[in-house]
């Protein structure tokens, strides 16, 4: 996936960088991810299955998609594919977060829509002929795109196209997300404001503390919820979040264990290895091995 994996990114760049958007099948998908291996979007995408069924961890729970589902794959997010069936047949839409900007759409509103954009990383079902309807959009810009074909105006060509999928999409959100907030408990949405702040501040602050302090509320009671929303508890939670970024950095780049410990916010390297065979039960070194070849 030209939006998912760093080590191929490159083959894909072209056409990302040249029209904003780019579509995968399930079968270039899986020349480029490994099962167990955790990975990471560069970009935001959709990710629509048609048939069969993909199993996935995300960060810390696990994901099960099946036909007529799809979900957003956030660049804040970690994943890791566990299964795919045999019959599986998907679409991933990656684009640009800047494509969708000079687009001037009203998506961009719906789609970053706080409460259904987390229902979304969780995978939403559309009715069969929302995602026929879908289906053919989506596969009609992957024809032009991949046209080798001289063809005027291809960029405004695909911009519209992608305008009209976009559409498609606000539509089937905006009956979703009218009274998505007041379905949201208190607990959801304290668990909600700190798996975000999490996202954005783990490489820096992995204390409970901060996190309760973020919203004003006591460590105890932040760790409570959290337990009793997710089954984990809250250090549980960053612990996993890091080891996920971790583990990324060791399986997608050549970088010293040194030059990852520094990024990842530890004081030193053997901090940094102490916790990931905490977690891990092995070294960084140990780990990386397994994807020398």
């Amino acid at each position: 996936m030209g939006s998912f994996f760093p080590i191929a990114y490159l083959c894909s760049m072209s056409v990302l960088e040249k029209f904003g958007v780019e579509i995968f099948t399930q079968h270039n998908i899986f020349e480029r991810i490994a099962v167990d291996k955790p990975f990471r979007t560069e970009n935001p995408a959709f990710i629509f299955i048609k048939k069969g069924t993909i199993k996935m961890k995300q960060s810390f729970r696990d994901l099960e998609l099946s036909a007529n589902m799809f979900m957003v794959a956030d660049p804040q997010t970690v994943y890791e594919m566990i299964s795919v069936s045999e019959d599986y047949q998907s679409r991933m839409v990656s684009y640009k977060r800047e494509f969708i900007s000079a687009l001037s759409l009203k998506f961009n509103r719906l789609i970053t829509y706080r409460y259904f954009r987390q229902q979304m990383n969780i995978g939403v079902s559309l009715q069969a002929d929302e995602m026929e309807l879908v289906w053919k959009s989506v596969n009609f810009l992957m024809y032009i795109l991949d046209s080798e074909t001289e063809m005027a105006y291809k960029k405004e060509i695909v911009e519209h196209l992608f305008s009209v999928f976009c559409y498609q999409m606000a539509g089937i959100i905006s009956k979703e997300d009218s009274n998505a907030m007041n379905r949201m408990s208190r607990q959801e949405e304290i668990v909600f404001i700190f798996l975000n702040e999490l996202a954005r501040y783990h490489l820096t602050e992995r204390s409970v503390e901060f996190y309760a302090g973020r919203q004003s509320i006591t460590t105890r009671h932040l760790s409570a919820v959290v337990k009793e929303v997710t089954g984990k508890s809250a250090s549980q939670i960053i612990a996993l979040i890091v080891m996920n970024e971790a583990k990324v950095f060791l399986n997608s780049s050549k970088k010293p264990v040194s030059e990852i410990s520094a990024e990842l916010g530890f004081s030193d390297p053997y901090s940094f290895s102490h916790f990931f065979k905490k977690h891990s039960g092995e070294s960084p070194s140990q780990y990386r091995n397994q994807f020398e070849n």
